[in-house]
């Protein structure tokens, strides 16, 4: 379910919203609201339909007629529909485009997107600023204390490769591994797990992608991992949306997991689970874009 936050002139807005009869949702602005106010930015967490994009519209407009509004930012973490970033096979839609065009006539002066899954993003959605994975790692200390202390990164296939490059730089990584994966286009079913670079025996681990779903691709990465010697087998992704739950993961060769709050909710949290507060990513990114 999508959080939705408002901040005009640097105070939090109170938000109702509601659904109609008929389907249709709606949104209002509880908060009284200055006529004079220049600036607004609103968060999306966990956006995933068209309706959440409908309230984030309502808002928006709510607060356009009543100020006069010179900058408007959206946060919006998780990107609805990133993984849809190009048509597969004949009769697919280009979904990414479909939506950055709805999201577009909104006219937002900043999209801040955490970790897009790929470059396509920001040529389909109007003046996005991506931040990517390897920044959004730096706000888990502990994570940033095992890299130092030698946990090895491994990239789960070649279309992880550039990120896993940029978080091995971010954390002075010597070297890192690379796994390879074969799925099915028709089905999207996985198979043929193998490492392919990095010697991985009797060390610490830790896979890094974009998004976990299910979390197939990361359970047999680990078989691998386990059987070439690995001591430990972690994973951090920057979005979770974890469909089958992290204990699926955990109960089949995952030891420990990060994450960030972009999807996954502050009760997936335990010992074997540390979630990056995004609240904690965009006051850095704040003060980044301010200097």
């Amino acid at each position: 379910m999508m959080k939705l936050q408002l901040i005009v002139e640097g105070q939090e807005m109170a938000l109702e919203s509601g659904r109609f009869p008929d389907g249709a949702v709606w949104a209002r602005v509880l908060s009284p609201l200055d006529p004079q106010a220049k600036t607004l930015t609103m968060r999306a967490s966990a956006m995933q339909t068209l309706d959440d994009l409908m309230l984030v519209a309502q808002v928006l407009d709510a607060v356009r007629q009543r100020c006069l509004l010179r900058q408007t930012i959206l946060e919006l973490p998780w990107l609805p529909y990133a993984r849809q970033d190009r048509s597969m096979r004949d009769g697919d839609s280009f979904a990414l485009k479909v939506f950055a065009g709805f999201l577009n006539q909104l006219r937002f002066d900043r999209v801040e997107v955490l970790d897009p899954h790929s470059d396509v993003a920001a040529g389909v959605v109007d003046r996005l600023v991506a931040i990517p994975q390897h920044r959004c790692l730096t706000h888990s200390r502990t994570l940033v204390e095992k890299l130092a202390q030698g946990m090895m990164l491994i990239a789960p296939d070649a279309g992880a490769l550039k990120k896993v490059h940029a978080l091995a730089q971010q954390v002075n990584a010597a070297d890192y591994g690379i796994l390879g994966k074969h799925r099915d286009i028709a089905s999207g079913a996985l198979s043929g797990f193998e490492l392919l670079k990095g010697n991985v025996a009797n060390r610490d681990v830790l896979i890094a992608d974009d998004l976990c779903d299910a979390g197939g691709t990361f359970i047999g990465s680990a078989a691998v991992l386990r059987a070439a010697g690995a001591r430990s087998v972690s994973l951090y992704v920057t979005h979770g949306l974890f469909s089958k739950g992290v204990d699926h993961l955990l109960n089949q060769g995952i030891d420990h997991i990060w994450s960030t709050t972009s999807l996954a909710g502050d009760e997936l949290a335990q010992d074997r689970v540390e979630l990056i507060d995004i609240a904690t990513i965009y006051r850095s990114e704040g003060a980044f874009h301010a200097n």
